[in-house]
């Protein structure tokens, strides 16, 4: 079995959609579990963690946005390119490869952030409905397109996953839920990376509410 998580060997693409279908179902499992500690707080935004063996530290955010999930989906998925326009956490974003109209390959490159100097990633990213949810994840792969570079340290997602399920009583608002796991690579403290995705978890919600 593959195993989940970052692979550096590039996908054969007959993969792609098993190894993102493993992603959103590790994602979910991780959802339903207990435990979780408070990182921040700030209305009704939460973001809690809790660490996983073999995974290591995992960030959740949970709130309200007042539009709908499609709305949110379509601006996260489809338009991505323009995520450096709306999202002070995004430096550059690009398309590398489109495997169909829900799953695609992306390479991003972070901002720098306090005391952490910019990343980039590449995201196979996929998304599905479930139920009312629309289930839209994102974990790190290799790509022939955008090998590691001197420019940037490569980091990692494991997985990032957002939850979008239309809010109890009013469907043009949703109920979001975003579960990450990322190695930023490069010598951090601990308490150092904590405060970087605490804050960048909550910059992010704030930009996507601007939108």
């Amino acid at each position: 079995m593959m195993e989940l998580g970052v692979h550096q060997k590039p996908l054969k693409k007959s993969n792609f959609h098993e190894i993102a279908e493993r992603s959103i179902n590790e994602s979910l499992r991780i959802l339903e579990s207990k435990d979780w500690n408070l990182e921040m707080k700030s209305g009704e935004d939460i973001i809690t963690s809790k660490r996983i063996p073999t995974i290591g530290k995992v960030f959740k955010y949970e709130g309200v946005v007042n539009m709908s999930p499609e709305k949110i989906n379509n601006k996260l998925f489809y338009n991505v390119e323009t995520a450096p326009e709306w999202n002070q956490g995004v430096e550059k974003a690009n398309v590398i490869e489109t495997i169909d109209n829900n799953t695609n390959v992306v390479h991003f490159v972070s901002a720098s952030r306090c005391f952490v100097s910019s990343r980039d990633f590449v995201h196979l990213r996929a998304w599905k409905k479930k139920g009312d949810a629309i289930i839209h994840s994102s974990f790190s792969i290799s790509h022939p397109k955008a090998p590691p570079n001197s420019t940037y340290i490569r980091a990692e997602h494991r997985f990032n996953t957002f939850i979008l399920r239309p809010y109890r009583g009013d469907p043009s608002k949703t109920h979001l839920t975003w579960l990450m796991q990322v190695t930023l690579k490069g010598w951090m403290s601990q308490s150092i990376t904590d405060h970087v995705i605490t804050y960048g978890m909550a910059d992010q919600m704030r930009d996507i509410r601007s939108i």
